[in-house]
């Protein structure tokens, strides 16, 4: 059992827990709480991978794409005195006294999780933040500025905790308050893309997927899967171009998941999408995977995700099917897709990004 830096520092700080109602957002490991077995807290998450650890039974949920409102979607499980939210928002006001923000990458998100936490604590609630010292949480203790007068905490472990008290009264959260629209065009085709701040290629056409949709093979019929779907972008643009296909999109963060849900209601269209830790949980096999995959886990240059999913796509695919990848040419993906499959192509190239096709 290894506590994340940020977790260690709550530890430190651990008797702050014992007096108020408080709600966790987005734990960065699943052990921080076992130090709170004997108090009712709520926990939400964002993620995926670290709510399985937490309710150590579910390895994959499955949603109907039109069963998503706009209101949102939740998994809710209960592990002794904890109840745990898999969830893209929760918009339930002055439910708490205290929320603790684990800070996210990007500051757009991290606004969202103010606004939302606001609502939930009211006027002379408490917002915590901890976070580490290169991930931000400087600029983080200026973002908050607005709620009321921020103070540090403490400091350890290259983190900190910093706390303000809402001075005003805030309304509960309203999800389509943040929920943006965009047109998206490649060739002759052009189409809505719902996005929320925390997904990835927030509000434009990443590079790399323009380039995977543009130069992708068009011979693709079956079941096809869109791994790391993020807002949906891929999904929505091969349905719009293939209409017989059946499209599965997979992604570990519930605000992908939600925003691909109204990126494909937006297009008229459906699909099932899977929260999922990588591959695992997903049953049956697919004649296509797509996927613009990440690299980064929190602030670090990770390709464990992807050797991971290489390996278990292997597997999923069909007789005769397609792993279409899209990465950054710094990437040593090439030699990791030859140890698994006997035919490796590099189909398309830009100065930053590589289109490779293994089969």
């Amino acid at each position: 059992m290894i506590l994340t830096p940020q977790s260690q520092l709550l530890e430190r700080n651990i008797n702050i827990f014992e007096q108020g109602e408080w709600l966790f957002i987005n734990p960065s490991d699943a052990y921080f709480l076992d130090a709170l077995k004997h108090k009712n807290v709520t926990v939400m998450h964002q993620y995926f991978d670290i709510f399985s650890e937490c309710v150590r039974v579910i390895s994959s949920s499955s949603f109907d794409s039109r069963d998503i409102t706009k209101e949102g979607f939740e998994v809710v499980q209960k592990v002794g005195a904890h109840t745990h939210h898999f969830t893209p928002f929760m918009c339930n006001e002055h439910t708490h006294t205290d929320v603790l923000i684990f800070l996210p990458k990007a500051k757009s998100h991290f606004q969202m999780l103010l606004r939302m936490a606001a609502g939930m604590v009211g006027q002379n609630g408490r917002i915590h933040v901890v976070g580490e010292n290169k991930g931000g949480i400087k600029s983080a203790a200026k973002l908050m500025q607005p709620y009321g007068v921020t103070h540090k905490v403490d400091s350890a472990r290259h983190c900190s905790l910093i706390t303000t008290i809402v001075e005003q009264p805030h309304l509960a959260f309203e999800p389509e308050a943040w929920l943006e629209t965009d047109t998206y065009e490649i060739g002759n085709t052009s189409w809505p893309v719902c996005s929320l701040p925390g997904v990835f290629s927030h509000g434009e056409l990443d590079k790399g997927t323009k380039l995977l949709l543009g130069k992708h093979t068009s011979v693709m019929s079956g079941n096809v899967l869109d791994f790391a779907c993020g807002a949906g972008v891929i999904a929505s643009y091969l349905m719009l171009t293939y209409p017989h296909l059946k499209m599965q999109l997979s992604d570990i963060s519930a605000l992908a998941i939600y925003a691909s849900a109204m990126t494909l209601a937006a297009n008229g269209q459906s699909a099932t999408l899977h929260a999922a830790n990588g591959l695992y949980g997903i049953e049956g096999k697919v004649q296509h995977i797509v996927t613009n995959p990440p690299f980064h886990t929190g602030l670090k240059t990770d390709y464990t995700i992807t050797k991971r999913f290489i390996e278990d796509a292997r597997k999923m695919l069909s007789q005769n099917g397609t792993l279409q990848m899209v990465a950054n040419r710094f990437l040593p993906y090439p030699g990791l897709l030859s140890e698994h499959f006997p035919r490796v192509l590099t189909t398309a190239q830009t100065t930053q990004f590589s289109l490779y096709q293994a089969a």
